[in-house]
């Protein structure tokens, strides 16, 4: 879906410049269906402002009560404003790196400085290297209290939404980080960030790690992780705060 949606924005882009030499209806069932989808994704996403836009989209390309517009230049600024309407949002919509740099920030944000002090933080050199790199396997981030010198690692996962209920979880990923538990004698812990967005998500999820690599599914549902949920906006000011559940 994502590279039909694509596509359908670089049509949109040609067309806007005049070069579109193919079937206009066709064009219109295309943007339509794209605007269905992105539609759908802004809905389960709650980014009702983009759910708005896309709709409009629909409404002004679809092949079945058709509007026709005489002048040639207006249809060419309209292609270009969805164009710009589904590449912007796409764009945002699959930045993961991007996004997952932010709920970095915040998971970070939760743990004061007066408090805590992060001990490592994976610098994810394998995207500069284009090698892999074996600390960036590691969780994102080990902390460690100042008074009491307890230390644990956390691994960051933001998404928009809950998938098929849930949230998806690569056992392989979570051995890695099993095996760094083990090799160096210290709790590991996934905070899930859900909705919103990445900088302040709706919900915030603090779960061990083993809860993730025990479940049998490869979807962690959201009523497995209820259990582990916190106010999304409170500070961790002690160890204890984190293994009370």
């Amino acid at each position: 879906m994502r590279i039909f949606t694509w596509g359908i924005t670089i049509i949109l882009l040609v067309a806007s410049a005049g070069l579109y030499r193919g079937d206009f209806t066709i064009l219109r069932w295309a943007v339509s269906m794209a605007g269905i989808i992105l539609a759908y994704t802004a809905y389960r996403s709650k980014k009702y402002y983009w759910l708005f836009v896309f709709i409009v989209a629909v409404a002004v390309f679809n092949p079945i009560i058709p509007l026709y517009l005489k002048s040639i230049n207006a249809w060419r600024i309209i292609d270009l404003m969805a164009a710009l309407a589904f590449g912007v949002f796409l764009w945002r919509y699959y930045d993961y790196y991007g996004k997952g740099y932010q709920f970095e920030n915040y998971i970070a944000s939760l743990f004061p400085t007066n408090v805590w002090v992060i001990a490592d933080k994976t610098r994810d050199f394998s995207r500069i290297l284009k090698r892999p790199v074996e600390s960036d396997t590691h969780p994102d981030f080990t902390f460690r209290h100042i008074k009491t010198g307890k230390i644990f690692a956390v691994e960051c996962k933001y998404r928009s939404y809950f998938y098929k209920g849930g949230v998806e979880w690569d056992k392989r990923k979570g051995e890695n980080y099993a095996m760094y538990s083990r090799k160096h004698k210290l709790p590991v812990f996934v905070a899930i960030g859900v909705g919103r967005s990445s900088k302040n998500p709706e919900r915030l999820f603090f779960c061990p790690l083993e809860a993730f690599n025990n479940s049998r599914y490869p979807i962690i549902r959201e009523e497995e992780l209820r259990r582990f949920e916190r106010d999304a906006r409170k500070q961790f000011t002690s160890f204890e705060e984190m293994i009370e559940k």
